[in-house]
């Protein structure tokens, strides 16, 4: 059997390995903004891996909303009641929900309620969730979130974007720009050793041993379904590029040959949603960790002169995972360009300004509340305790304040942090000030150190039981992760 014909026997559901360098894949949408999702958990026959459905094919939508609107999701669960996967050490019990992650919206049902909302085999679950109208405008993200079965379901490909109209407020020319949302999920390295081989070959991974991690690389990432995919552009064409990083536990280190990214927000916040004199940044290259999203300016490169889009080595520790460097999409220039104009979005842009009065004020106080990340062979835990779903909240917070937290990793592994409903603003890391921070989500915590975090706990909508965890989500599986009550 031909060497790509047989790497087709190791693909997850809507991943194409077919030919190197396939062109990149448009990714469905809803056809217009406020439009009700139907969207179908279902079992793949032929590999039992379990799989988004939507309008008949295995490629999740695009889901694009507006400030104000009510994103509105039937979601059923079609998964087959027994499963052939294992899920924390026995077989996944096919129970599954959504996480609209990183939006501002409430916890409590029918919103992003992941610890009530939970649907067997032959159950429907239906969402209404009511974006406010100060959301920051940017890309989201949406995944399944039961817990034991978090892991499986997102490595399987259980994810999908979402799009928050209005960036263009803050950063008028995107608008007349063609727009490219990027999806990063994983595929499984094959078994077969020649099929592992000329897959690690097609994205030109790094075969040298990278940073602490001494086992070998078990995933590389894939660019909406498509092994290392052509993404065309015309030169001094300039594009808005919208890449999630989707995979359960890789970190996507992105740098593009050809030059740096014009950074317009991370996590879905633009820059300048907290400080309106930072409308770009610019930067060499851009951690995303599990979670993590960037949204950025690319200019095409001169003609003639091959680019690719790179995620480099990066050490997670010790005990961490190998992280090496690949190849995610080679960018090829093309004779004419097609910028996609979005009709515009009314209204004005929206401010959460907070002085540097304040900001210092909190700095400077001793910690509200520290995380501590710990490992054994037994879990993963937050401050000792490792999460069970009948668990109460490891601590009660007055919303309407911004408070300090200190992250600590007490492990050997690095571990991004990550908050529902909320973002904060990473200031030190092992107490040296962070350079040009940026609101986000997501943190890294680097092992045998910690994160200083301004939390912002001012929206009143954020009401009700929330969590806090780690986004390798085998960790989060396995116990590293707690409740929030927001009163």
């Amino acid at each position: 059997m031909p060497i790509l014909k047989k790497l087709a026997l190791y693909t997850s559901a809507g991943l194409t390995i077919a030919t190197a360098g396939a062109q990149d894949r448009i990714l469905p949408e809803l056809p217009q903004a406020n439009t009700p999702v139907a969207l179908v958990a279902a079992s793949d026959p032929a590999s039992g891996k379990s799989e988004f459905r939507y309008q008949g094919n295995n490629t999740p939508p695009v889901i694009r909303v507006r400030p104000g609107n009510v994103l509105n999701v039937e979601y059923k669960n079609e998964l087959a009641p027994q499963s052939r996967e294992d899920c924390v050490g026995h077989p996944c019990m096919q129970m599954t929900n959504l996480h609209f992650h990183g939006l501002h919206v409430s916890p409590n049902p029918p919103q992003d309620d992941v610890l009530d909302m939970m649907a067997s085999p032959g159950e429907t679950l239906h969402y209404a969730v009511q974006i406010p109208p100060p959301q920051p405008p940017g890309l989201y993200w949406y995944h399944t979130h039961s817990h034991g079965e978090s892991y499986v379901q997102d490595l399987d490909g259980m994810s999908g974007a979402i799009v928050v109209e209005g960036i263009e407020h803050y950063v008028p020319e995107v608008r007349n720009m063609r727009e490219r949302i990027i999806v990063l999920r994983d595929l499984v390295l094959p078994n077969d050793a020649a099929a592992r081989k000329t897959v690690m070959a097609a994205v030109a991974m790094q075969s040298t041993q990278c940073g602490a991690a001494s086992e070998h690389p078990e995933r590389v990432f894939t660019a909406n379904g498509t092994l290392r995919p052509k993404i065309d552009i015309s030169p001094g064409e300039r594009q808005f590029w919208r890449i999630v990083n989707a995979s359960p536990d890789l970190y996507a280190d992105l740098e593009l040959d050809s030059g740096p990214l014009e950074v317009v927000a991370l996590d879905g916040m633009p820059l300048g949603y907290h400080d309106p004199s930072i409308r770009t940044r610019s930067m060499k290259h851009v951690l995303l960790p599990p979670a993590g999203r960037v949204e950025a300016i690319v200019t095409g490169p001169p003609t003639g002169s091959p680019t690719a889009l790179r995620s480099h080595c990066f050490d997670t520790g010790p005990d961490g995972d190998p992280n090496p460097a690949m190849i995610v999409a080679d960018i090829v220039a093309r004779s004419t360009s097609n910028p996609q104009l979005r009709p515009p979005l009314g209204g004005a842009p929206v401010y959460a300004i907070f002085s540097a009065t304040v900001l210092k004020r909190v700095d400077a106080s001793e910690p509200q509340f520290v995380v501590n990340f710990t490992e054994d062979k037994e879990g993963f835990y937050i401050n000792g305790q490792k999460f069970e779903m009948n668990s109460g909240p490891m601590l009660t917070v007055d919303v309407g304040s911004l408070q300090h937290w200190r992250v600590m990793n007490s492990t050997k592994e690095v571990h991004p942090f990550h908050i529902h409903q909320v973002h904060f603003l990473p200031y030190a890391v092992d107490g040296n000030p962070v350079k040009a921070p940026a609101w986000v989500d997501t943190v890294n915590v680097p092992y045998g150190g910690y994160v200083d975090l301004v939390m912002d706990f001012t929206d009143p909508i954020i009401r009700g039981m929330s969590l806090f965890h780690c986004h390798l989500l085998k960790h989060e599986d396995k116990g590293m992760m707690a409740k929030i009550l927001f009163r």
